[in-house]
């Protein structure tokens, strides 16, 4: 290794500049490989836990109504709870998901809105939280990529969330999903960069939507979860709240029919509780998700 002191004093100095410049280069690489490039991120342990937050923002973005009830019905129960401003944005209007020889995209779409509200309002969400981008199911992947993404930055600039909960769209790797998921996962993780910087998307600033940088963000549908949250205080109303989409149930996929609502929305809370749909860690009922604070710019 050269050393310094076989320098003349004043090449010495620039010599000196040059390694301790190196040096910072290095111990910042972590840092910015981070921002560059998603990591899978050990299990979090530290004491900010969302699950606990009280006033505060948090923005959901999901690519259909249901995705985030199923997913974390749970925790925005809480949130909602604590007083926290909890959003919804859904990128499409669900009408497609159905075999029913009588059902239109319209109706299903009339009917997919009520009960995305009707589950909202049991996890204590007023419907004009909800935000529908109402695109068509199954097609979020043939709309245009800036158009979307210019979409959901602009809600991110308008509702300046300290969260973000969306699909995960994986680190390091791409992770797999259906088509509306995989489009919905890598648009959010696109968006959530455009607000972060103010040259992205300009005509947004002009219309009064600031750029954000959105601190923290919560995956799910994640295959590498490190945050768990112990649902068994809200399990029964998930439950219900799941059972609000009834539509997206057994024979109702095939012959929709509303008589006696209810009654049935009523079963199928009682059997979601024992359903797949609730996962269990250590014999408690959670929802898991890949928290990371590398997608604020």
């Amino acid at each position: 290794m050269i050393t310094p002191d076989i320098f003349p004093a004043s090449r010495r100095s620039v010599l000196t500049v040059l390694i301790a410049a190196t040096g910072a280069l290095l111990w910042a690489a972590p840092t910015i490989t981070q921002a560059q490039v998603a990591q899978a991120e050990p299990e979090y342990t530290g004491d900010d836990r969302i699950e606990k937050w009280q006033g505060k923002r948090v923005l959901v973005v999901t690519p259909h109504p249901d995705d985030e009830t199923f997913s974390s019905g749970g925790l925005l129960s809480m949130l909602a709870a604590n007083g926290n401003n909890v959003q919804i944005v859904i990128y499409t209007t669900d009408n497609a998901g159905s075999n029913d020889p009588t059902m239109t995209k319209e109706r299903l779409a009339q009917i997919r809105r009520r009960e995305e509200e009707d589950a909202c309002a049991i996890l204590g969400i007023p419907k004009d939280h909800i935000t529908w981008l109402g695109h068509d199911d199954g097609m979020l992947e043939y709309v245009d990529r800036r158009e979307l993404t210019r979409q959901v930055a602009r809600e991110i600039r308008r509702h300046r969330p300290d969260a973000v909960l969306s699909i995960d769209p994986g680190a390091p790797y791409e992770q797999w999903h259906k088509s509306d998921h995989r489009s919905g996962a890598v648009i959010t993780a696109d968006a959530l960069r455009a607000a972060a910087w103010r040259l992205y998307f300009p005509e947004l600033e002009r219309e009064g939507f600031k750029h954000h940088s959105v601190p923290v963000v919560f995956f799910f549908f994640s295959n590498q979860p490190n945050y768990t949250v112990d649902i068994s205080d809200v399990l029964e109303k998930k439950a219900k709240a799941a059972a609000a989409h009834t539509s997206q149930f057994g024979d109702m996929l095939t012959g929709y029919n509303d008589t006696n609502l209810e009654e049935k929305r009523e079963r199928l809370g009682k059997s979601l509780m024992a359903s797949p749909l609730i996962k269990h860690k250590n014999g408690r009922p959670v929802e898991q998700f890949r928290r990371s604070t590398a997608y604020g710019g």
